[in-house]
């Protein structure tokens, strides 16, 4: 079986960022401040894939980040985060899928980028 690469935990958790800011964008655009459903399968899309291609590290970063993108701007609509029974269960729900989506992957080497002058 061949192993793909995965980039580090800062370099996933970055691009678990920039890739929920655009799921939750998109997702505002065409509904998902009234039917948070869409919202909830956009970031939840969002994880699973950049998990798929990162660390347990990044994956982990990239679910929190996209949780709070969720609870705040999805379901707060204004930044403001929503911290019920809910939220919660968003919370582990996210988890779920990024530690799913990290291991259904397998465990391919590690690519670290060196920035160089």
């Amino acid at each position: 079986m061949h192993r793909w690469p995965r980039i580090s935990g800062a370099l996933g958790s970055a691009a678990g960022f920039a890739a929920g800011i655009v799921a939750t964008l998109i997702a505002s655009l065409v509904g998902a401040t009234t039917q948070h459903e869409i919202g909830l399968l956009a970031l939840a899309l969002t994880i699973a894939g950049v998990s798929a291609i990162t660390t347990v590290v990044g994956a982990l970063a990239t679910c929190l980040q996209c949780w709070l993108l969720y609870a705040g701007f999805v379901v707060g609509r204004s930044g403001s985060l929503v911290l019920d029974e809910a939220s919660a269960e968003t919370a582990g729900l996210f988890t779920l899928i990024a530690l799913a989506a990290t291991s259904i992957a397998g465990g391919g080497t590690t690519v670290r980028a060196r920035l160089t002058r």
